[in-house]
């Protein structure tokens, strides 16, 4: 990963303590429970640091000293890459084989909650012509201080398409880390959209490669700070064939005291003609102590045909922007939780989803006002708008 390699990448970056050992909490699915009805939706797999539950038609659970070796041979991750995934390689406790078959279509609810530290493992195989659309909600039991670590592989297969969204929602003293590594096959598409709120710290990794010709990958991540909140969110993007399509956008918006640093790095492979890469990493800062690192880069081993561009820029919130809305009778409050809505809408406009897409949009603006996290926020749709919906 670019985090270790490259030298400005290396010293902007968040260094964690990693448990020394797997604490075990109560059993948290009355939690569980609740939270589903107050979402007033089922997820299909509820993962806790104690237990998973699983009705998914095409999801199978393991422990992670127990899964037949024949169920990961060939997996894309061996605890090489970082000591992230190195941590969570090694100290798994469930791993979680999710399979659509060929031309099949699947749509995967996934709720993770815990009390004890959770390093998981979730490996997804889409096959050839397949359609899957999943959700993972990441939340607290009650006022948890503890870790929660996934790793996520992800194999979409020719002409497949996928699209995958994770929220986070912990609590306050809460610590999110997480490596995700997926490979995309010819004219197989990816849409990942990722949702930064809840966790004191939080450091993610993601690889993403479009490996074959026609295969397109398109992420999306927004991240939404308040108090001391610390994010470290690196993302590495390759075009390793002709005619193949990667494109990141990232965004921040921070308040109060935190900060939160953009990793967004991309590569063309040699003869990767026709490739389309893009970066973009834009924040807007609520406040004066906020913090945000915008570093995007890039590595083009092959001009010939290729389109390639990065672009980073942050500032305070519009002041000339809010007076224009202002001036059409709404009012200070109102004006700015537009203004923040319509920013943010841009990163969630990719989820499909719709319970994933409503918590998230509830979520994010409910805490862009009140700045507080972790709780299950009342969904809420009003004076919303979102592009592309």
């Amino acid at each position: 990963m670019p985090d270790e390699i490259n030298e400005l990448y290396s010293r902007n970056s968040l260094k964690l303590e990693y448990p020394k050992s797997i604490v075990s909490g109560p059993s948290v699915m009355e939690r569980a429970s609740e939270i589903e009805k107050q979402l007033d939706s089922k997820f299909d797999v509820i993962v806790s640091d104690t237990e998973v539950k699983n009705s998914g038609k095409f999801v199978k659970v393991f422990s992670a000293d127990e899964i037949p070796g024949s169920m990961i041979e060939g997996k894309m991750t061996n605890g090489s890459e970082d000591r992230i995934s190195a941590y969570i390689n090694a100290n798994s406790k469930h791993v979680i084989i999710i399979e659509i078959p060929d031309n099949e279509s699947a749509k995967i609810g996934i709720m993770a909650i815990n009390s004890g530290h959770m390093p998981f493992q979730i490996l997804v195989r889409c096959g050839s012509g397949s359609r899957l659309n999943m959700f993972e909600y990441y939340c607290s039991a009650d006022q948890d201080i503890y870790s929660v670590a996934p790793l996520h592989e992800f194999m979409v297969e020719s002409n497949a398409h996928a699209e995958f969204s994770l929220v986070n929602n912990k609590t306050s003293g809460s610590c999110m880390m997480g490596f995700a590594k997926a490979e995309v096959y010819k004219g197989a598409e990816l849409k990942a959209n990722f949702v930064y709120s809840g966790s004191s710290v939080t450091k993610m990794k993601n690889e993403f490669y479009a490996n074959e010709e026609g295969s397109r990958i398109d992420a999306k991540e927004i991240v939404v700070g308040a108090s001391d909140q610390k994010f470290d969110i690196n993302t590495f993007m390759t075009n390793a064939k002709p005619n193949t399509y990667a494109k990141l956008e990232s965004g921040a918006v921070l308040d109060g005291s935190s900060m939160c640093m953009l990793k967004g790095y991309a590569k063309v492979e040699k003869l990767a003609k026709g490739a389309i890469s893009r970066v973009e990493e834009h924040g807007i800062l609520l406040s004066e102590a906020a913090h945000i690192d915008a570093l995007p880069d890039m590595a083009i081993d092959y001009g010939d045909g290729v389109s390639a561009t990065h672009s980073a820029a942050t500032a305070p919130i519009d002041k000339d922007a809010l007076f224009y809305i202002m001036s059409r009778g709404i009012d200070s409050v109102e004006s700015r939780r537009l203004f923040v809505g319509a920013f943010m809408s841009k990163y969630l406009s990719g989820i499909t989803n719709p319970l994933a897409r409503e918590l998230s949009t509830s979520m994010l603006l409910e805490k862009s006002e009140s700045g507080s996290f972790g709780k299950v926020p009342g969904i809420s749709m009003k004076n919303v708008w979102n592009a592309n919906w």
